[in-house]
């Protein structure tokens, strides 16, 4: 039901209490929102909401009878598309605002699914084309005032980083008191030089007053200084008095001193000894006191001199940080004052975003002017009768078709099916492919890659995973090299192994063309110049510069290189002894994660018999519809008669002529 109301006027109610206004004359709205219900956008989102495979399951068939392959995904997508418009019913009941929506189909309930999934592409749709937000345009403008207020404020912390402010006030008024306090102690240091150089002048006066010098006394003396005479001679006297009254007076030491005695006594008669005369003068001792005093001014009014000089300095450097400070105030109330501004400006836009912001979120939940009377449900009766006429006729077809799958089933010796080959040769068919005409690209092909991958290192010997894997098969192009590539490339790209293909049925041109043409995002020219720019990669056997090297190429693809004339190489002449082949194997399988070789058609070359116990495991290849039975028999002898190991077979270039179902009835 289509409602008209102030929504469609572009009137804006948060709370939700006005009423809703039903009016005929809003017929032609309910027409345009049918064109909007009708409309391919609308479509296109249904389907996808419900795959156009499962909805119309013949867009995806082969055409033609399986002649043709099936369209590609725009194609079917168009063709969905129209198939879907045709069965669409919209319409408008007895010239009323209520619509009624119709789909037919063979089921019922996904009929009743596609009405309602097309019901609310519809919805959202329309609430996308009225919906015209605010709050987008709003946040942007908050966010950038955002971004103009830091700036702001990033310039205000810069200014009171350049002029080291912390806080302006108190700044000012303690340069104001640093000023002050300076001036006052530099009158004071003023008044104190005054002083000083009043006290130099006073005690130069009374210096110049005062007599240089003051006569204290004279004396005058004969005294020889050191004059030691007469102690030599008492000493020598007692000498003499002690020996004489020990010893002979003819004693020869005694009579010794009594010389010393004499020589001292003519001594001191003697009458040539200097006479010395002393006179002694006082200086005046108020001139070293007034001179000591005039010195310590002297030194005092120097020191009052440099204090004074560094006293203007301070007061030079303090008013200069007091202009600074008037600059730096003057400057920083300019960008307080935007800083102001921006800050009203900003919680405005904060307020409206978030009221812009709740209007939308209100929108939403609030009722829409377009109600679901009743959801779509599934008929109890079909509308045609077709389908019942149609059975008998499909019923005759199905039992002529068994009949004929039965015969020929019976008559023939080639493969179809996995679990034909299974029943016949006793080997697992671990993989099947439908698409081997070309690379392994589709969705299904590349799960069926993945699967045998897991396959391949997840069973493994002695709890090593398989490293060395050889294709065998028994015809030219049954698929082996396709198959290979595939499962190189998932090695690769997928599992991030270091990958060797060993290509001894060409010389790896073709392998590693095709592999740099499968690389994501690259041309065939691309991907082949940068495997001619790659270095070659000489993978040495027994010799290291023997003739029987195996060279390898990187491709486009990171971790995967290609073998290069393999077949010229020790590994792919028969001559080479078996021993040799088989370190060269193991030599090969300590610098790569997983090894991949393509040997030649068993019944063309023996060289697959030969290498097939030197490695972990033998994949058996054959092509559905082509390889025949005793073919595949005579492979699988030969592999196990040389003592190789077989892990499975891989079914190529399978065809679906008839529904799968059927398939599982031969």
């Amino acid at each position: 039901m289509m409602m008209i109301d102030r929504a469609h006027a572009g009137i804006s109610d948060v709370a939700g209490t006005l009423p809703s206004i039903l009016s005929i004359d809003g017929l032609k709205s309910v027409d345009s929102e049918i064109r909007i219900l009708e409309s391919r956008r609308v479509i296109e989102d249904t389907l996808s909401a419900l795959d156009p495979v499962t909805l119309f399951p013949e867009i995806a068939r082969p055409r033609l009878f399986g002649l043709l392959p099936a369209d590609s995904p725009q194609d079917q997508l168009e063709k969905a598309i129209d198939k879907f418009k045709r069965r669409l019913q919209v319409e408008q009941q007895s010239s009323s605002n209520i619509v009624r929506l119709s789909f037919s189909h063979e089921d019922p309930d996904l009929a009743a699914d596609t009405v309602n999934a097309l019901a609310d592409a519809y919805l959202k749709r329309r609430r996308a084309i009225f919906d015209v937000p605010r709050s987008p345009f709003l946040a942007s403008e908050l966010a950038r005032h955002s971004d103009q207020l830091k700036s702001i404020e990033g310039q205000i912390q810069a200014l009171k980083s350049e002029y080291d402010i912390v806080d302006l006030g108190q700044e000012s008024l303690l340069a104001a008191n640093q000023v002050d306090s300076i001036v006052q102690r530099r009158r004071q240091t003023q008044e104190r030089q005054a002083a000083l150089q009043a006290e130099v002048t006073a005690a130069k006066k009374r210096l110049a007053a005062l007599p240089e010098r003051v006569f204290d006394f004279r004396e005058q003396s004969n005294q020889t200084q050191n004059d030691d005479d007469r102690n030599v001679l008492l000493r020598l006297e007692l000498e003499r008095d002690r020996m004489a009254s020990q010893f002979l007076p003819d004693y020869p030491p005694l009579q010794e001193l009594e010389r010393k005695i004499r020589t001292v006594r003519q001594s001191m008669k003697g009458g040539d000894k200097p006479v010395y005369n002393t006179t002694r003068e006082v200086r005046n001792p108020s001139i070293p006191f007034l001179n000591n005093h005039l010195l310590t001014l002297e030194i005092e009014q120097d020191a009052v001199a440099r204090q004074l000089d560094e006293l203007n300095r301070q007061h030079t450097v303090a008013v200069e940080k007091v202009g600074r400070l008037r600059k730096a105030e003057s400057e920083l109330r300019d960008l307080e004052r935007t800083r102001g501004v921006m800050e009203d400006i900003y919680r405005d836009y904060a307020q409206r975003t978030e009221a812009a912001r709740a209007e939308e979120e209100a929108a939403k939940v609030r009722f829409s002017n377009v109600r679901v009377v009743q959801p779509a449900v599934a008929p109890a009766t079909g509308t045609s009768m077709a389908p019942s006429f149609i059975i008998a006729g499909l019923v005759g077809g199905i039992l002529l078709g068994g009949a004929a799958g039965v015969l020929a089933t019976w008559l023939r010796q080639v493969y179809i099916l996995p679990h034909e080959i299974e029943r016949d040769l006793g080997v697992p068919a671990i993989a099947s492919f439908s698409d081997t005409d070309g690379e392994l690209v589709s969705p299904g092909a590349q799960q069926e890659l993945i699967h045998l991958a897991a396959q391949l290192r997840d069973h493994g010997l002695d709890d090593q995973p398989m490293a060395l894997i050889q294709f065998v098969t028994a015809n030219d192009g049954d698929g082996d090299a396709i198959v290979a590539r595939g499962l190189a490339l998932e090695f690769a790209k997928g599992r991030g192994l270091r990958t060797l293909v060993i290509d001894l049925c060409g010389d790896g041109t073709g392998q590693l063309t095709a592999i740099n043409a499968g690389a994501d995002d690259k041309t065939d020219g691309e991907a082949a110049g940068e495997a001619d720019s790659g270095a070659v990669e000489r993978l040495p056997t027994i010799e290291p510069q023997g003739t029987g090297d195996l060279e390898a190429l990187p491709s486009a693809v990171p971790l995967l290189w290609v073998s290069r004339q393999a077949t010229g190489s020790a590994l792919g002449s028969l001559r080479t002894p078996i021993a040799q082949s088989r370190q060269m194997l193991e030599r090969l399988n300590q610098r790569f994660d997983i090894i991949l070789i393509l040997s030649p058609p068993i019944g063309n070359s023996h060289l697959a018999r030969r290498l097939s116990p030197m490695v972990d495991a033998n994949i058996l290849v054959a092509r559905a519809e082509h390889t025949r039975a005793p073919v595949a028999a005579r492979m699988r002898d030969s592999i196990l008669a040389s003592g190789g190991d077989i892990v499975g077979l891989v079914l190529t270039g399978r065809h679906f002529h008839i529904p799968q179902v059927i398939y599982r009835w031969l």
